[in-house]
């Protein structure tokens, strides 16, 4: 496996120019890296190692997250490290997978498959931005981005915090005009929650997990909004 993954093959890019599209339409040759969303439980499981709630306990019984508890009515989902097992962990019904799941094309299991679908629909962004699961991963995000950069939340630049998140989900820096772009998200965002300090308190009562912090909770809330769109930017989502 190593030897395959350190391959000049599977290192290749996924761009391809028109004359490889032209000659390797289905990539059958090998002759560029496959670009495809990442599977449901990777996306969890991603977004919660980035925030550090991921709980990396191995073994043990299965686990009701958030979602359960919609799905499987009346069934309550679970508290403390069970919210944040990994998603092999998660109680699922043969003919009912987490609906959240489902929506990032997980499987049924009421049938044999032998490939999942991939699909791309504004729906998974609806899951990505508003699922608890993934709302509480944006805001831990954020105070972690805020905490190693800021300090007290006050004083530094916001271009760093910025670097941090791109960091952390893309494995690189912004360029200069994506720090622009969500420079301006923070900003809008920022004006917003000080006009309505009451929906920056609401964003950040999502979750059981609970911190104290002194950061103040409109700049808190308006970094998660910037945490939680990043976790839907191309290069967070997408194996390139």
């Amino acid at each position: 496996m190593r030897q395959m993954v350190m391959s000049a093959t599977y290192r290749q890019s996924s761009d391809a120019s028109e004359e490889k599209r032209r000659i390797d339409p289905e990539n059958r040759l090998l002759s560029r890296a496959p670009s495809f969303r990442l599977s449901a439980e990777m996306l969890r499981d991603g977004f919660l190692a980035a925030s550090g709630l991921l709980d990396r306990q191995i073994g043990g019984p299965s686990v009701n997250p958030y979602e359960v508890t919609e799905s499987f009515k009346p069934k309550n989902h679970d508290s403390g490290t069970g919210l944040y097992r990994r998603s092999v962990y998660t109680y699922w019904k043969r003919t009912g997978p987490p609906p959240a799941m489902m929506t990032l094309d997980a499987s049924k299991r009421d049938v044999c498959r032998l490939r999942r679908e991939r699909t791309s629909s504004p729906l998974q962004s609806f899951v990505l931005m508003n699922g608890p699961q993934f709302v509480e991963a944006a805001r831990f995000l954020a105070l972690n981005a805020i905490t190693h950069c800021e300090g007290d939340g006050k004083d530094a630049d916001s271009s760093s915090v910025i670097d941090h998140l791109f960091e952390t989900l893309a494995q690189r820096k912004p360029s200069e005009s994506e720090v622009d772009v969500v420079r301006k998200l923070f900003d809008a965002q920022m004006v917003r929650f000080e006009q309505d300090p009451a929906s920056a308190e609401a964003l950040l009562n999502v979750g059981v997990s609970k911190v104290k912090s002194n950061i103040p909770a409109t700049r808190w809330a308006a970094w998660t909004v910037v945490a939680s769109a990043l976790m839907n930017f191309d290069h967070s989502v997408m194996r390139r």
